[in-house]
């Protein structure tokens, strides 16, 4: 029997691994030459258009091409470029009557928030857990840290905040059917 020399052996593989790379870049082109002389690779030619603006028209033979109309005006989208409206200065609020308006929309709107509160726990992890088990039920909470009178810390896992009671009842009866017990919190 006889034995051939790793070195031989190695030799002959790298022989066979270059004959492969040689006849597979050979197929590959003799495959691209026939696609290319069958036309298969060529574009396909869109039909023309029957749009009267964009199709060219016909005078004495010889096709005229229509002008191309814009998609839309850039310039007239910009912001700042309508007329300025000039009004007389009665009608117009003072910023400071402006600003008393939209704090007293704010506060109103923030004594109307409320909160689902998941739970209360004396320990970070427990409270991470209970915001996993949220997370992973599609709910998105949050830890609040809250120090009680006795100095004591606790971990608050609260979704929120609605500004609609409608919506607060409407999570809490959704949360219910998932099985977490949660509790409406109003303003915090």
């Amino acid at each position: 029997m006889r034995r051939t020399s790793p070195t031989r052996a190695r030799g002959s593989m790298l022989i066979g691994v270059f004959v492969g790379l040689v006849l597979g870049l050979a197929l590959a082109a003799g495959i691209a030459v026939y696609l290319a002389k069958s036309g298969l690779t060529t574009p396909i030619s869109t039909p023309p258009s029957r749009d009267p603006l964009r199709a060219g028209k016909q005078e004495s033979g010889v096709i005229v091409a229509a002008p191309e109309k814009p998609r839309f005006d850039f310039y007239k989208i910009l912001p700042g470029n309508e007329e300025p409206r000039i009004t007389a200065k009665a009608d117009r609020p003072d910023r400071a009557e402006r600003a008393a308006d939209n704090a007293r929309q704010d506060a109103a709107r923030a004594s109307e928030r409320f909160w689902l509160q998941a739970g209360a726990f004396s320990s970070s992890a427990d409270a991470e857990n209970m915001k996993a088990q949220l997370a992973l039920s599609g709910w998105e909470a949050a830890i609040q840290p809250a120090t009680l009178p006795d100095s004591s810390v606790r971990y608050r896992v609260r979704l929120g905040p609605y500004d609609n009671s409608d919506e607060v009842t409407r999570m809490k009866s959704e949360l219910g059917r998932r099985g977490f017990d949660v509790a409406v919190i109003k303003n915090p």
